[in-house]
């Protein structure tokens, strides 16, 4: 399923922006299937992206096999993790997997630092990104450390059913959106269909009291 971001889009690219990208010849059109591992933790990172269609989750595992989503990437945005690694030339510190067929430009690591001196544009797209993203990792770790877990699931489920029902999704899924564990989720779900807020299914599940639910 395509995963709505609980922030607003991130950055609208500037279609004169994206004319100067699409002229630079050092500036790669990509097109990467849904599914690839684009980067791992430990990588160096060659290029950085413009996503001008698709969606790639950002997400950090811990040794116990869990796993926490930081972000998603989509259409007009880049990954600022990214960004910061080739800038301050470090490892990139998390997993980046494409969750849909993503196309895009891909700019090398030299022109990402040399138009941030040289390309007004270019700086506030970067400075636009990097400002909202920090504010919903600050919103992350908020939810992480002051908000229960089923207060979290409650308010993910509004979200991604939006103006329909029902979602498909797996349990294992939502734990890893939520940096939790499947059975915990499990339990927490099979609460709120006994307390007649939503419906579970076989992969799927639906809202049937929106009002009730958070």
């Amino acid at each position: 399923m395509d995963i709505k971001s609980s922030e607003s889009t991130l950055s609208i690219l500037p279609p004169a922006l994206l004319t100067f990208l699409q002229e630079q010849p050092n500036v790669q059109k990509i097109k990467v299937p849904a599914g690839v591992t684009i980067c791992q933790s430990g990588d160096q990172c060659e290029s950085l992206v413009i996503i001008l269609t698709g969606q790639v989750k950002v997400y950090r595992p811990a040794a116990s096999g869990r796993s926490i989503t930081l972000y998603y990437v989509t259409d007009n945005e880049s990954c600022i993790l990214t960004a910061s690694c080739i800038l301050n030339t470090m490892p990139f510190p998390a997993f980046a997997e494409t969750i849909s067929e993503v196309q895009g430009l891909s700019v090398p690591p030299e022109s990402v630092k040399s138009w941030l001196k040289t390309e007004p544009l270019w700086q506030q797209y970067i400075l636009g990104i990097l400002s909202k993203r920090m504010a919903g990792l600050i919103e992350l770790v908020n939810a992480l450390a002051f908000q229960g877990l089923d207060k979290r699931l409650a308010q993910w489920l509004l979200e991604q059913t939006g103006n329909k029902a029902e979602i498909r999704v797996t349990h294992q899924f939502i734990a890893e959106e939520l940096a939790s564990s499947r059975e915990v989720v499990s339990r927490l779900l099979k609460e709120f269909e006994q307390q007649n807020l939503i419906q579970l299914g076989r992969g799927s599940i639906k809202v049937i009291n929106r009002s009730e639910l958070l």
